[in-house]
């Protein structure tokens, strides 16, 4: 029997490697052929980080990794012209003693991600003008972008029982996520996770365009593994 992928959270890894893994592949496709913008809520573990790194290599077209899986098809045309993907994992940012430090924490993971990619953009002092001049430099220069944001509530939950600072950083996510939503031009695809649902915490009360798909039965098995499996 195969290797259980047991705390691998990377697709290319855990196909590399020849763990066993659960094709979830054929659902993620059916959430890309049916929408645009999505939020999944799941607790810690569940596999939600797997799921995005799963969605990236779509985008990306990397076909080799999806040999005998049910998107392979999909991948494969995708694969003729790949999305540039901007994959954002707010948890591996760390912990900040302020708002203004974590402000900082992402404007300079959008700087990092700029230079990497080599995009002409300017220097924004808000993260949310940072991430509006990379998606539009990412556009300019591959194409409609895929927006993939793992843990976009842990700053929150880091300080929930410190309220102001909670506030505080909420009012930062804010910001950050409202941004999305006016760049909807450039954009192919947005996908959100969390622990916490969006409308309990308001950062996403401007982003009314999101489904959230958290209760849907026909996803309920999008992470994890059911009886059958």
């Amino acid at each position: 029997m195969k290797v259980l992928p047991i705390g691998i959270q990377n697709f290319k890894k855990l196909r590399e490697a020849n763990c066993l893994y659960v094709d979830k592949t054929g659902i993620l496709q059916n959430v890309i052929e049916n929408g645009f913008q999505y939020f999944l809520s799941r607790p810690r573990r569940f596999g939600k980080s797997l799921t995005l790194s799963t969605l990236e290599a779509m985008f990306k077209g990397e076909a080799e990794l999806f040999e005998g899986l049910k998107a392979e098809e999909w991948v494969k045309k995708q694969a003729e012209k790949p999305s540039p993907v901007l994959r954002f994992d707010i948890s591996g940012l760390g912990a900040f003693s302020s708002a203004a430090e974590f402000e900082n924490a992402i404007i300079e993971e959008l700087s990092n991600i700029a230079e990497d990619r080599k995009l002409d953009i300017k220097i924004a002092s808000s993260c949310g003008m940072m991430l509006k001049n990379v998606i539009r430099s990412l556009y300019k220069k591959q194409g409609l972008v895929v927006i993939l944001i793992d843990e976009y509530d842990k700053p929150i939950l880091d300080n929930i029982t410190n309220l102001k600072k909670a506030n505080e950083m909420r009012e930062v996510l804010r910001s950050f996520y409202t941004i999305i939503k006016s760049c909807d031009d450039y954009l192919r695809f947005v996908f959100i996770t969390g622990i916490s649902k969006f409308s309990k915490t308001g950062v996403f009360s401007a982003m009314n365009n999101l489904v959230d798909i958290s209760m849907l039965k026909r996803y309920g098995d999008i992470v994890g593994y059911t009886q059958n499996e």
